[in-house]
């Protein structure tokens, strides 16, 4: 598990130096078309924190590797190449990665002569190379409160999906099925919350419903006796059960996080602290999700607590369910 988040300023950085590197890419490229990038590419390029991928498994999908993008119209990716290969690899440049796709591109230009596909449809082209936990993570991402591209919702997703599936159901293009990983998005997206701080939230969240906890809100506001406001990481609001996450851009304000737990503690609510040692096994993340259940059960009398918990497509079979039924 991936248990540490970056920070907005080195994620501008990174989309920085990306767009650069695109720039320098564009000059060198002997294709007869603009490059769109996309995948890992377009996620730096637009400032958003890319997903744990295994990259034994997915080499082509690298952070050292330039995605590009080839809609459903245009020629095959090597008919656009000329020259040979070896002269376009230029010490300063990085090699390219060709990807097709069956449903047109949706993009945008993120800089003069740099174009990508927009952050919704490089979540779609991820959902076939990407674990159902690092797809709700990445989408998660493009929710968060603070971003550097387009505000989203998960109204937006769901509308892309379903403009997806009118492209690929009109027999006028030739397709007799959804596209692949519409069904990995579909599982996500119930999954998935609005106004989210960081990756590590979005996987301890994640954990703690598999065991069986109801679904928490994230960043919660509370209003404090002294009068401040506080914005709670994952709160389950019923039971009055804050839980922090404290990795470790935390160490060294311990004296503010303490401060922060009185205040919380003061406004009635109970104060779970979960540290990064404690998400890297299965043994610690089961210890933390006894914590919270217990807490949980202290204020309202209900263990949610499974024996055994919930894979992700379990528990998203779930709340579809569920949400098929309610009236």
């Amino acid at each position: 598990m991936k248990n540490e988040s970056i920070s907005l300023d080195e994620l501008s950085q990174r989309a920085s130096d990306r767009r650069q590197c695109c720039q320098e890419a564009e000059s060198l490229c002997q294709r007869q078309c603009a490059c769109v990038f996309t995948l890992t590419t377009a996620l730096l390029l637009q400032g958003i924190e890319v997903p744990f991928i295994d990259v034994r498994k997915h080499p082509r999908l690298g952070e050292g590797v330039l995605q590009v993008a080839v809609g459903p119209d245009e020629y095959k990716p090597r008919d656009h190449v000329r020259g040979n290969r070896r002269k376009r690899a230029k010490p300063k440049g990085l090699p390219y990665a060709f990807f097709a796709s069956g449903v047109p591109l949706d993009t945008v230009e993120v800089a003069p002569g740099v174009t990508c596909t927009t952050p919704l449809f490089t979540w779609f082209l991820f959902a076939t190379r990407l674990s159902l936990e690092e797809l709700v993570v990445l989408g998660d991402s493009l929710l968060r409160r603070n971003v550097l591209h387009e505000r989203y919702t998960l109204q937006d997703f769901e509308d892309m999906l379903v403009h997806i599936e009118h492209y690929a159901h009109n027999p006028r293009n030739g397709r007799a099925r959804a596209p692949r990983g519409i069904t990995a998005c579909r599982k996500a997206l119930v999954l998935m919350q609005e106004h989210t701080d960081s990756s590590t939230e979005t996987r301890l969240r994640l954990m703690l419903e598999r065991h069986g906890l109801p679904r928490p809100t994230v960043n919660h506001m509370v209003q404090l006796p002294d009068g401040g406001v506080v914005f709670m990481d994952i709160a389950f609001v019923k039971a009055q059960v804050d839980v922090e996450y404290d990795g470790k851009h935390h160490e060294q304000q311990w004296e503010a996080d303490a401060q922060r737990r009185l205040r919380i503690e003061s406004a009635g609510w109970d104060y779970v602290q979960v540290v990064n040692c404690s998400m890297r096994s299965e043994d610690g993340q089961r210890m933390v999700a006894e914590v919270v259940a217990r807490h949980i059960e202290d204020r309202t009398g209900i263990n949610y607590l499974r024996t055994t918990p919930f894979t992700l497509e379990q528990l998203a079979d779930r709340r579809r369910s569920l949400w098929k039924t309610a009236p």
